[in-house]
């Protein structure tokens, strides 16, 4: 082969060797677009996206509301407990969520444990609204890509107004005391019927004794408005020392040996810390066992009078520190698994009863409880202004 035969060869070698990395060029980056992934940042907020064309709709996360519910567009309290599950078909690896266009917070490391098996993540935030229109976005991100689900909620009522608060506190699980299988499930079912009334709820499940005082000396600095209520529930098992009549909370790690008692929380000391916090009117409902104070039935009368002389829709003056304890030895709830402990299922009916009531007074509240045999504690504690009562549909009993 002379000279300019072998060029004229290598030359059609070098084309054909041209066009076949083009070929191959053009097929890798024809398979890589399909599965691309993009990246973009908002409010330095690194999201992950699928091309759309390839994503698979199965493998979306679905975001369930439970507070407020999809169908609410508007509540009347500007602090809200937004709390919503997520169902994944790949595990979910990071939420964000935005109001107003501002980072409130990035949650990542689901557990099954948390979650609860309706869900594969679940979340609940405290978070506080502007009177108005509100912006409430959540970026989920599974595996496959992620999702922007995006709600408006409109608060009706101004800043400035008593607001109602709620602080559930409630143990299933501990260390050497023997589980229990109601006190959660009462906690929640509380929670859900007075987040219909508007009420911002704060839930603590299977604590220990540092994390009831640390929880309680949160509220002690907490701010709140004036005429504000909050009540304050503990479900779980209790201890009564017989010598003193004094009621005692056991905790996650609580020791279950005789004379533990410096292991426990005396209601003494819970009450004298809930009197320091600046709520002006409280209400604890103790449903664990019975304390020191009189039994609900032989003070009804009289509480019934007290608010018989005043006016049942006008705000209370001064404090309220009203308690009521469980009448029996130990944490008590119904025959059946679904009927929640007896003081539960009492309050409950009277937050239903108080919804169809024109005024609804605290003497309603109590009647409910004063039925229950074995018939619980009524105590009042710290500042409170005798007559106070505390009423939780004040909307209707201001009308």
């Amino acid at each position: 082969m002379d000279k300019n035969q072998y060029s004229s060869v290598l030359s059609r070698s070098r084309a054909v060797i041209v066009v076949f990395m083009i070929l191959v060029f053009g097929w890798l980056t024809t398979s890589n677009l399909k599965a691309q992934v993009y990246s973009g940042q908002s409010n330095t907020l690194d999201v992950q996206i699928l091309n759309e064309q390839v994503t698979n709709k199965t493998a979306k996360p679905v975001v369930r509301w439970i507070y407020p519910a999809e169908n609410v567009e508007s509540v009347n309290r500007s602090e809200v407990n937004l709390k919503l599950g997520i169902a994944s078909k790949t595990a979910v690896v990071k939420v964000t969520l935005m109001v107003n266009n501002e980072v409130v917070e990035i949650f990542e490391n689901f557990s099954q444990a948390d979650s609860g098996y309706l869900f594969d993540a679940w979340l609940e935030k405290q978070v506080q609204l502007q009177t108005g229109s509100n912006d409430i976005m959540l970026i989920v991100q599974n595996e496959q890509g992620a999702l922007k689900h995006q709600r408006k909620i409109e608060v009706a009522s101004s800043p400035g107004l008593s607001r109602d608060h709620a602080l559930i506190f409630a143990i299933d699980e501990y260390d050497t005391w023997e589980d229990l299988n109601g006190p959660v499930r009462d906690a929640e079912n509380i929670a859900r019927v007075l987040e219909e009334k508007g009420v911002s709820i704060e839930i603590v499940r299977n604590f220990t004794t540092f994390d009831l005082l640390a929880k309680l000396e949160e509220y002690v600095v907490k701010e709140f408005e004036p005429h504000d209520q909050l009540f304050i529930y503990f479900a779980g098992h209790g201890s009564v020392d017989e010598a003193t009549g004094e009621g005692y909370f056991v905790c996650k790690n609580s020791v279950n040996l005789a004379n533990a008692n410096s292991t426990y929380i005396a209601y003494s000391v819970i009450k004298s810390i809930i009197n320091n916090i600046p709520a002006q009117h409280i209400f604890l409902l103790m449903d664990a066992v019975r304390g020191e104070g009189d039994l609900l039935t032989s003070v009804f009368e009289s509480i019934e009078q007290e608010q018989s002389d005043s006016s049942s829709t006008a705000l209370p003056e001064g404090k309220t520190r009203i308690g009521i304890c469980s009448g029996t030895d130990k944490y008590r709830q119904g025959p059946a698994y679904s009927a929640g402990s007896y003081l539960s299922k009492a309050f409950i009916t009277y937050l239903r009863k108080s919804e169809q009531s024109e005024h609804p007074t605290w003497g309603d509240l109590l009647q409910e409880f004063k039925d229950i045999d074995p018939t619980p504690v009524y105590t009042e504690f710290g500042d409170h202004n005798p007559g106070n009562g505390f009423i939780f549909n004040r909307a209707a009993a201001e009308n």
